[in-house]
């Protein structure tokens, strides 16, 4: 194995891409910070106002871009401040360029100026502001909308994740910040603003968007026709004083009482690495998942091949077989899915359970299925239970919740229900990834609102896109960089994916979830490295069979299935978040630092008995990928567990024998 040790950015990250520099700006009691051209979490005393306003560039495929910015100018006195900048985005759909103009004063106003050119005929699905709201004190509350004829709406952000848009025609919208203040945001632009609800998508946000999607996408901006918008910010009501600096210290109180119990752990098994991840069965067999969700499209020529696959691995891991199956709905629904079981027999294949999706709805589409002319709910699932009549049988989509929230079943026609995520539509710097693990408590509320009290998983997932239904397929992520409809995400295979993996457990454990199905053996979201057509740093030089780090998060997850689920509190859970349960040998306590800085924990009720505390981070990372066995084998040190510091994206894991 080779000698080269990994660059930081690397044990953090999977990748050598820069990360934007962020600037904290201030004007008596109204703060943001700005990185990479964005204004983010706009503080008024503290209290956030707006998650975000950004002049957004979308390509024909909803691809968000990256402009490069030049002339940035930040000044700042305690009455004001004032940030200007050009940027450029150049691209296979065309080139653009505008320059930006941002200030702020004491008095609470805040005015975001972009004026823009196109530099040859640009075609774009969107180009213009976006302000995001956040979910937090704001789900459910009444806001205010101006529409375009000067007309003011009284009404609310929806509580449970909305389907469709709730706003339209907006001018102006106002809610309420805290007691007595409010917020104004005003749009200036040709077309009026609209709103959807971004947790459909895992966006811990509200979504004010210019333009509506009414309007026909992709359009074409014009070789020198020039596009001017602004945003002006304003509050109404009594300005508190500048905040407070925050408690640095993350707060985590354990429960004693159990709470629930621990999911099911299950690994995804994409087609085209079925034969891989039989090649790596005894690292599958040391992770121990209770079930394998295997795909089967007969459009992309899936066959014996696949289920024979399939059916040798879960039968060596001893799993629950779990096969999804796509519908092409060419034909009679019956006759596809009887030719389905056939081919599913022929290859020696029992599956416990089946998903079928009409493959009209594996595509972005704001239609109901009667409005695609798709065979109904009703008619496909009842030819799935005449072809499968010993299988369980699954609701739902194998794409994001976004699908499943626009067309559900109805909860008599499944025996549970299913979805996927994915941290990569929208924004993908690294705080917005992390982010979207704050949307997860809606989704889930949500699906419960509509599934009849059947029981509830999630398929296969990871920071990246398993799919895209929103385009022709997932990016070929050649420059190893953070981009959205990116399936293999260089975050995967650093300690920020370690991180997100247990606080994405951690929050669908305490949601009630039955069984998560996260990542798979090899492959894209795989757990083990394989050498594939993409660029893998550090990996692809230094031999052997490393691990990522998350294997060693799956594997504790996969071992604790079915224990007692404690509560774990955090009082910073957008920092730091906690799990806790309680098995055979003893009590568990995992803690995951969301964040790139360390952060200090304190925890209280934690079980008398010795604590012996286990790390995953910068530290021992090359022991963790490259000996995982030996790594998995260390029970952790003896010591004071009530007091921990994390380093940036760091897992801990406290067990106490009792």
């Amino acid at each position: 194995m080779s000698g080269t040790s990994p660059s930081r950015a690397i044990k953090l990250f999977g990748t050598e891409e820069t990360v934007p520099e962020i600037t904290a700006v201030r004007a008596g009691a109204l703060s943001a910070e700005f990185e990479g051209g964005k204004l983010r979490y706009i503080r008024i005393g503290g209290a956030e106002a707006l998650r975000g306003v950004a002049f957004v560039v979308r390509g024909p495929g909803w691809e968000t871009f990256s402009p490069a910015l030049s002339d940035l100018l930040i000044e700042q006195t305690d009455e004001r401040f004032l940030i200007s900048y050009a940027a450029r985005i150049s691209a296979a759909n065309g080139e653009f360029g505008f320059r930006a103009e941002i200030e702020g004063r004491a008095d609470g106003t805040l005015r975001f100026e972009v004026r823009g050119k196109a530099e040859t005929d640009f075609e774009t699905n969107r180009t213009g502001f976006v302000i995001l709201h956040p979910v937090e004190g704001v789900a459910g509350r009444p806001c205010k909308i101006t529409h375009d004829d000067g007309s003011v709406e009284e009404t609310a952000f929806p509580d449970l994740v909305m389907p469709l848009q709730p706003f339209f025609d907006i001018r102006a919208m106002a809610h309420e910040v805290s007691s007595g203040l409010w917020i104004t945001c005003a749009m200036e632009g040709a077309d009026p603003w609209e709103s959807e609800d971004q947790r459909n998508w895992t966006d811990a946000s509200y979504k004010t968007y210019y333009r509506p999607l009414a309007l026909p996408f992709p359009y074409t901006i014009a070789a020198g026709e020039d596009v001017r918008q602004t945003i002006t910010l304003s509050f109404d009501g009594p300005l508190p004083r500048a905040a407070a600096a925050a408690e640095d210290v993350a707060r985590i109180t354990l429960g004693a009482e159990a709470c629930g119990a621990m999911p099911r752990i299950g690994l995804g098994v994409p087609a085209h690495q079925a034969q891989a991840s039989r090649e790596a069965l005894e690292l599958a067999q040391s992770v121990g998942p209770q079930l394998l969700v295997c795909e089967f499209d007969p459009r992309q020529g899936h066959g014996e091949a696949e289920l024979a696959a399939y059916g040798a691995l879960s039968q060596a891991l001893g799993t629950e077989l779990v096969l999804e199956i796509v519908v092409p709905c060419e034909r009679a629904v019956a006759d596809e899915l009887a030719e389905a079981a056939a081919a599913v027999a022929a290859a020696g294949l029992r599956p416990d359970t089946v998903l079928v999706e009409q493959a009209g709805l594996l595509k972005f589409t704001l239609q109901t299925v009667a409005e695609l002319g798709l065979p109904s709910f009703a008619e496909t699932y009842a030819a799935a239970r005449k072809a499968f009549p010993d299988a369980a049988l699954g609701g739902g989509v194998f794409t994001n919740f976004t699908e499943l929230n626009r067309n559900r079943p109805t909860p008599d026609l499944f025996d549970f229900i299913s979805h996927t995520t994915c941290a990569v539509v929208h924004e993908v710097d690294d705080r917005s990834v992390m982010e979207t693990l704050q949307s997860l408590p809606s989704i889930i509320a949500s699906v419960r609102a509509f599934a009849g009290g059947k029981p509830y998983r999630i398929g296969p997932s990871a920071i990246g896109m398993r799919s895209n239904p929103y385009g022709l397929g997932t990016h070929d992520n050649q420059a190893n960089i953070r981009m959205s409809f990116n399936q293999q995400d260089p975050r995967h295979r650093g300690l920020l994916g370690s991180a997100f993996m247990l606080g994405y457990v951690a929050r669908l454990a305490y949601g009630g979830l039955e069984a998560v199905t996260i990542g798979a053996p090899v492959g894209e979201f795989g757990m083990a490295y394989r050498k594939m057509a993409q660029p893998q740093p550090w990996f692809d030089d230094i031999g052997g069979a490393p691990v990522f780090p998350l294997y060693h998060v799956v594997a504790g997850m996969a071992s604790a299935a079915g224990a007692a689920l404690l509560p774990a509190d955090s009082t910073a859970p957008e920092r730091v978040l906690a799990l806790a349960y309680r098995g055979e040998a003893g009590t568990m306590v995992w803690l995951a630092n969301l964040t790139s800085r360390a952060q200090r924990v304190a925890l209280a009720g934690l079980p008398d008995g010795e604590a012996l505390v286990g790390r995953l981070d910068e530290a021992n990372f090359e022991h963790a990928a490259s000996d995982p066995y030996g790594f998995a084998a260390s029970p952790g040190e003896a010591g004071d567990a009530s007091a921990l510091e994390l380093g940036a994206y760091a897992v801990a894991r406290i067990a106490i024998a009792r």
